[in-house]
């Protein structure tokens, strides 16, 4: 797994690439990885209508990344599965470590 291929430096903070499942029965971020689409996954328990499955994407890595939702951002994919995301004030390396940790305690919990 390589996260590096989905997490990307930005100058105000990074990017980062996710494959998103609404509808499910569970919210996890991330929940895998997709080598061939080079994105994170993530499986939200909202519906995509008007947005929601978005906002709970944003509240949910803004958590993760211990930033505020304010300052996590939906940059493509508004309405679309594949999204990429912009969070400001971390940097790439950083998110990446914190990514990977919340993935493999997701990994060893399946």
């Amino acid at each position: 797994m390589n996260l590096d291929e989905a997490v990307e430096p930005h100058p105000k903070g990074c990017t980062i690439r996710f494959e998103v499942v609404p509808g499910s029965s569970r919210l996890v971020v991330p929940s895998g990885f997709n080598p061939w689409r080079k994105a994170l996954e993530a499986r939200m328990t909202e519906e995509p209508m008007r947005g929601k499955a978005n906002h709970q994407l944003v509240e949910e890595l803004a958590f993760a990344l211990g930033v505020s939702s304010s300052d996590v951002e939906v940059l493509s994919g508004h309405k679309s599965s594949r999204k990429v995301l912009l969070v400001r004030g971390v940097d790439a390396k950083n998110a990446i470590i914190i990514l990977s940790q919340r993935l493999k305690n997701e990994l060893s919990i399946r």
